[in-house]
């Protein structure tokens, strides 16, 4: 037996191999995922800081707007509301800004535009993946499949 032979047969390169083979094209294909839709989970995140509560969301409710980051429903809601603008640029730190911005983003559409901005990010991604040349296995048909529901769970995450 040669020592190609042995390496052959040894669990380290079989582990090796499944990992090369299975673990990182799944991993890598979820990666791919965020980087080809622009990243809708962050776009949800942000929906969802504005929209869950701190219970259902297991942090703090509209933490971003504390840290004062202007997220996608906040900038999309001062497109409509200009009297956010100063808001965001002062990063929210003046007393009665955090409910005042509050208010405005609920009175706008800023929330929907960032829930079909995220929507818009998620069916490239689909359409990349159908866009891919047709598998040829059933484990490639079935990985195929699990790109495009991961992709869709996305959108519908509560937290």
């Amino acid at each position: 037996m040669t020592a190609s032979d042995e390496k052959l047969l040894s669990m380290e390169h079989y582990l090796q191999k499944t990992y090369c083979k299975t673990a990182s094209l799944m991993a890598n294909s979820a990666k791919a995922v965020a980087v080809l839709s622009d990243q809708p989970p962050e776009v949800v995140d942000d929906i969802l800081d504005l929209t869950a509560s701190s219970s259902i969301l297991g942090k703090p409710a509209l933490n971003d707007i504390k840290s004062g980051l202007a997220t996608a429903p906040v900038l999309f809601a001062a497109e409509q509301k200009p009297e956010l603008r100063p808001l965001i640029l002062r990063k929210f730190k003046q007393e009665g800004d955090l409910s005042k911005a509050v208010q405005l983003i609920e009175a706008s559409d800023g929330i929907q535009r960032a829930k079909d901005l995220a929507r818009h990010h998620c069916d490239m991604a689909v359409g990349m993946v159908a866009a891919m040349p047709e598998p040829q296995s059933d484990h490639a048909v079935l990985s195929r499949q699990a790109l495009v529901e991961m992709t869709r769970r996305v959108l519908s995450r509560k937290k």
